[in-house]
This record gives structure tokens, C-alpha cells and sequence, in this order.
């Protein structure tokens, strides 16, 4: 798992990078621990109106009676049977003394009743606020690829690069003697 923070000049400012970045890790252990609502405690109860963006939504969840039904059910969904997740690629800023943002990729992996496990990556964003308890979330967003650029990454994981390597190299010896014939 990689974790990288932009370097800040200020001591302080590296403390709170520190403090943000174990907020959202803390968010995937809250995940993880397959109780939902343990994310709802990463949240500024002060913030009057918490805005969320779930990349299988149709539409942001805006204020605290949507978040929370969303993040803490009455009844959770019998469907989902397990949740993992794994952030990497951190990247922090301080925007104020008292606000960061940050951007990261979510390794997001769940299980449905009745199918087989998936997983993808996801890229997110969040806007933290220094509260007396720590840094707590006030914005979040995930944003999925494209289909064509997910489609993409797809089939260029599944290339046997050490395979393809001597084939590649073939054909490009053999295109560059096809282009000094037609010279």
C-alpha cells in the first residue's frame, strides 16, 4: 500500500497530513470491519450539510438524513455479503489551518448473494475539517473510470508482458525493415 502526501514546509502541516491520512485509512478499517455505520463516526457531526458521492448512485447524497441511510440502514441489505477496501496513492493538501483535501485510489472489493466476488479500483476525493475529535469528513466523492478506460486497463492487465516482449520486439524488427524497403 503506498501512502504519499504532498511535503509541506510546516511541521504542523506534516502532523495534520498525518492525522488525514490515518482518517482514511481508518475509513477502509470501518469498511473492513463489515459495521457501515462506523463510517458515519469519520464525519464532522458539526458539518450542517455533509455532501456523498457513491460511485454506484445515481445522484449525491446531500445532508445527514440521506447520508445516514445510506452509510447506516435501519436495515442493512441482506444482499451484500462482505465488503473490503484498500486506499492507496494518497495525496494530501492543506487548503486552510482547519481544512484539507484529498485524493486517493480505493481498492473497492464486495461480494452479492448469488455472485461471484468483484473488485475495481476507484478514485476519490474527500474534503476533511479539523474538529475537536480529529480530522473528520465533511465532502466525499468517488469517481469510477470510464467503461472504455476501465475496459482498457482490463485488457492491459491480462497481457503476459514477458510473453509479448519477444513478439513485440519481432515486430517492430520486422516493421523497421519493411520501412527501409519502402524508402
Amino acid at each position: 500500500m503506498t501512502q504519499t502526501t504532498h511535503p509541506v514546509a510546516d511541521p504542523a502541516a506534516d502532523t495534520d497530513a498525518a492525522a488525514v491520512l490515518a482518517v482514511i485509512h481508518a475509513t477502509a478499517e470501518a469498511w473492513n470491519s463489515q459495521d457501515f455505520s462506523k463510517v458515519l463516526e469519520l464525519w464532522d457531526p458539526a458539518e450542517p450539510t455533509p455532501f456523498y458521492l457513491a460511485e454506484e448512485q445515481d445522484d449525491w447524497f446531500i445532508g445527514w438524513e440521506p447520508l445516514k441511510n445510506y452509510l447506516a440502514p435501519a436495515q442493512p441489505s441482506p444482499a451484500v455479503q462482505g465488503i473490503r477496501e484498500e486506499m492507496h496513492d494518497i495525496t494530501i493538501k492543506l487548503i486552510a489551518p482547519e481544512l484539507a483535501i484529498a485524493a486517493w485510489w480505493m481498492h473497492f472489493e464486495m461480494k452479492i448473494i448469488g455472485r461471484k466476488p468483484i473488485g475495481e479500483e476507484i478514485r476519490v476525493s474527500a474534503v476533511l475539517r479539523r474538529t475537536d475529535a480529529g480530522w473528520r469528513y465533511i465532502h466525499w466523492a468517488e469517481s469510477p473510470m470510464t467503461a472504455p478506460m476501465y475496459l482498457m486497463k482490463l485488457m492491459e492487465r491480462d497481457v503476459d508482458h514477458a510473453r509479448f516482449a519477444a513478439c513485440h520486439t519481432r515486430a517492430m524488427q520486422r516493421w523497421q525493415s519493411l520501412q527501409k524497403k519502402w524508402q
